[in-house]
């Protein structure tokens, strides 16, 4: 007869698993590692092997050069061109070719540059269109 107070151990009891669970662990430290035994040895030929050929390698592909470029000289003189001018001719000139250069620029900033600025001013304001920064000190 058994004991009242004796109970068998299920197998769905905590403890059998914490059990069989320490169990296999010792088991898989106490077995250490497997290693492997010598490579299988070479399956039996079927006579001597030929030697290896031994050729020389392919010559490398080149590709052809591209053809060099071609220069064409530009046009010859033009024999009809005429010869610059004599030191004379030059003095001569030199007064109207000043002359021609002062009515050029200084009709151009004396006359039409005083206007396009008093015309940008009308247009835009004194300030010229740009808000002053409302951070900056106003003066």
């Amino acid at each position: 007869m058994r004991p009242a107070s004796f109970h068998p151990v299920t197998l769905t009891t905590p403890a059998w698993r914490r059990a069989v669970l320490s169990a296999v662990i010792v088991a898989l430290l106490a077995a250490g590692g497997a290693y492997a035994g010598p490579p299988p040895p070479p399956p039996p030929s079927q006579g001597a092997a030929p030697p290896p050929v031994h050729r020389a390698p392919p010559p490398p592909v080149y590709s052809p050069n591209p053809p060099p470029p071609v220069y064409t000289p530009g046009p010859p003189p033009d024999p009809a061109a005429p010869p610059p001018l004599p030191i004379a001719m030059r003095v001569i000139y030199a007064p109207f070719y000043v002359a021609g250069l002062i009515l050029r620029y200084g009709v151009y900033y004396v006359l039409v540059a005083p206007l396009e600025v008093l015309g940008r001013t009308l247009d835009y304001g004194v300030e010229g269109g740009v808000e002053p920064d409302p951070n900056s000190a106003s003066r």
